[in-house]
């Protein structure tokens, strides 16, 4: 089970949830399941307490705050290939388009 990443911008107008409205903006799939196998090798030490609540049977949402630690964390995943280190660019390049961006969150969705 892959986990595809996804930048949504959210417009809300007023308090209620209701009036929440999510506009995908790019995606970064994992049609080989390349990040959820990175982010399970380091699973269980506590070195990547962000990633390790990834779940490739749900989803997870960070906010622009969030960004730094969840850049620190991937750029401390262990890569051996070529696509590891693509599916981790990837990956970098939502998290900076999120951090720059208060009004965006970063989805990360389970099969």
């Amino acid at each position: 089970m892959g986990v595809d990443v996804e930048l949504m911008r959210v417009e809300q107008r007023g308090t209620s949830p209701k009036r929440r409205k999510l506009i995908p903006l790019a995606v970064a799939p994992d049609p080989d399941e390349v990040f959820v196998r990175l982010v399970d090798q380091v699973r269980g030490r506590g070195t990547h307490p962000m990633l390790e609540r990834v779940d490739p049977y749900s989803s997870l949402i960070l906010s622009p705050a969030e960004m730094p630690q969840f850049l620190s964390e991937l750029a401390r995943l262990p890569t051996s290939t070529a696509q590891d280190v693509e599916a981790i660019r990837r990956l970098e390049d939502l998290a900076r388009q999120c951090a720059a961006d208060p009004a965006t969150e970063l989805h990360l969705d389970g099969d």
